[in-house]
């Protein structure tokens, strides 16, 4: 069932059999991480992402979304918090629009689920909202991902990018004149990944080649993205000696009375 019903639900235990569930076929295909769980508060029934979303109460999605964190992750696969922060208050509801939160709504709305899933949870990765906040864009916002997330939390995992979001930086947020500043600026927030595949990222080689750019941001990043492949087990020279299985059942029994349950409670 969708998220909307995990949390209409009301029942952790569950949501945690859910996600070690979900691991577990993850784990067998050889994916190592799953972009999930959905953080975003819900506030506005017209934003397009709602389906995706848990609840608009804070500490139900935070208590749902770390008992998914905790089966998914004891299942081996790390899980990653999305969308940090703010993305479901985007104006008139509309994706990818600016977001306007003071302070005390971002600490006591949008914030709360992320801590619970760090603390509680301890998550190993976190992906960034497209948005900007009060102008200032979430992947490049040094104060998201670094102070709060990492200083304050004490987050040690990695901060992956939303699809495209480093080079959005120039195109849609305009606050980077070139592919290569709005690397720098998301490397230099804390960003780590760029997804889905490098399109910013390698228009640094030159810039830290013309002493543009201090290596020591990609020094970073790279040691974070080692540390968790490590953690994973993927740097081991048998990590990678098991065949490949030939067929896997998404559709077990299991999925499907989880499945139910959690549709009749909700």
């Amino acid at each position: 069932p969708p998220p909307l019903a995990w949390g209409a639900a009301f029942d952790p235990e569950l949501v945690y059999e859910m996600g070690h569930l979900i691991g577990d076929s993850m784990k067998q295909l050889g994916v190592h991480l799953g972009l999930a769980p959905v953080l975003d508060v819900i506030r506005d029934p017209r934003w397009g992402r709602t389906e995706e979303a848990i609840s608009e109460d804070p500490y139900l999605v935070g208590t749902i979304g770390t008992n998914y964190v905790r089966g998914m992750q004891e299942a081996g696969v790390d899980a990653t918090l999305k969308h940090f922060v703010g993305y479901s208050n985007s104006k008139a509801g509309r994706n990818h629009a600016p977001v306007f939160a003071g302070q005390r709504e971002i600490q006591d709305v949008f914030l709360v689920p992320f801590e619970m899933a760090v603390l509680d949870g301890n998550v190993r990765s976190v992906m960034n909202s497209y948005t900007d906040i009060d102008g200032v864009p979430c992947a490049a916002n040094e104060w998201l991902l670094t102070d709060v997330l990492r200083d304050k939390w004490g987050f040690d995992g990695t901060v992956v990018a939303d699809y495209f979001a480093v080079a959005f930086l120039q195109k849609m947020h305009a606050v980077a004149a070139t592919k290569a500043d709005a690397a720098g600026q998301a490397l230099r927030a804390g960003l780590d990944v760029e997804l889905p595949g490098m399109d910013a990222f390698p228009e640094l080689v030159s810039a830290v080649r013309n002493g543009v750019f201090d290596e020591r941001y990609i020094d970073r990043a790279v040691l974070r993205h080692l540390a968790q492949k490590e953690a994973l087990g993927l740097l081991e020279p048998d990590a990678f000696e098991d065949e490949a299985p030939t067929s896997i059942d998404l559709d077990s029994p299991a999925h499907r009375a989880v499945a139910k349950k959690i549709a009749e409670e909700s």
